[in-house]
């Protein structure tokens, strides 16, 4: 995120969404009541014509919605930049990547100032090519999300597969990994198939590119799980959030299992045992989040260091059995 004005004691932020990421941190800085200002399309009457302009409006924000490539917030006009826009009306700003906002709150949570504050670091940009005999799924990682890119699917079967239609896919696949490869300066980019496979599209289809990571994988559609279990690919990936999400719900669960009291999930529970406990850390989903206010600016004022799971993989559906909130006391 590009920031240009941040004061945090005076609830201003001013800023410029650079990233998908951005997109999600932001996603986690709005609340209801909170005032947003940015520029969006808005239908005017002038007269008894009409005509669609790009206005300055701001809004009392009510509810947000995090989509694929933007950031929808909706809510009551209290600012327009041109008088044809009646106020008090609702209207959605759709916040996309080089979009400009002014944000003003009551005051900042703990948590949400060290977000903007990591937001101004570089997000890893990862590249992932998971394939087996005629279908491929490409990814792409960065700090908080893993999100599937595109498909490749070709028609196989049996004996044809071995001989022309084998080489037409790894042709087509070959030239789409190009492509994406050379879309942006990848920090890592990882192609998983079988052994054999990997060598020959390395061999005969990819020797001009040395930078891929080749790795093995049983079948496409579960080779990001593959992937992500791996000690070596979780080493590469470790400074990302959606790594740290599955390697912290594995733990957490793992010390319930095993019987250690230090933990306490589900609201109820959770509120019950601040009274009498300090939290240490805490794993929360967005729902979560959005729908405990309180509970999460107790963990905040309390000092808990709190990671918040936004990817949709199996690590949210577990925190989701868990009630949306796990907190670890010390």
């Amino acid at each position: 995120m590009k920031i240009a004005v941040f004061r945090p004691k005076k609830g201003e932020l001013k800023a410029v969404i650079r990233s998908y990421d951005d997109l999600i941190i932001l996603s986690y800085l709005l609340e209801k009541g909170d005032h947003l200002t940015a520029y969006s399309r808005r239908k005017i009457t002038v007269g008894s014509e009409q005509e669609i302009k790009l206005v300055k409006i701001g809004l009392s924000v009510e509810t947000t919605e995090l989509e694929d490539n933007s950031l929808s917030v909706s809510g009551k006009i209290d600012y327009s930049s041109d008088e044809n826009v009646p106020l008090h009306k609702y209207h959605t700003i759709n916040i996309t990547i080089k979009t400009g906002f002014s944000l003003e709150k009551k005051r900042f949570l703990n948590f949400q100032v060290k977000m903007i504050s990591k937001s101004k670091e570089r997000s890893p940009k990862i590249a992932i090519c998971v394939y087996e005999d005629g279908y491929a799924i490409f990814y792409r990682i960065t700090n908080y999300s893993l999100r599937k890119a595109y498909e490749l699917k070709e028609s196989v079967s049996g004996k044809m597969f071995k001989n022309t239609t084998r080489h037409n896919f790894l042709e087509k696949l070959a030239k789409s990994i190009s492509e994406e490869h050379n879309k942006v300066k990848w920090d890592l980019f990882i192609v998983a198939g079988t052994s054999m496979d990997n060598e020959e599209l390395r061999r005969e289809y990819l020797s001009d590119i040395t930078n891929i990571q080749y790795e093995t994988v049983s079948y496409a559609h579960t080779g990001i799980k593959e992937l992500m279990n791996k000690d070596k690919i979780n080493e590469l990936l470790k400074s990302t959030q959606v790594s740290l999400q599955r390697k912290l719900i594995k733990e957490f669960i793992n010390d319930i299992s095993n019987g250690n009291t230090d933990y306490a999930y589900g609201y109820d529970v959770i509120k019950e045992k601040m009274s009498s406990s300090v939290p240490e850390r805490a794993i929360l989903t967005r729902d979560f989040v959005t729908e405990h206010r309180d509970l999460v600016e107790e963990l905040d004022k309390a000092g808990a260091d709190m990671v918040f799971f936004g990817e949709k993989d199996e690590s949210l559906d577990l925190l989701n059995g868990f009630g949306g909130a796990i907190v670890k006391f010390s």
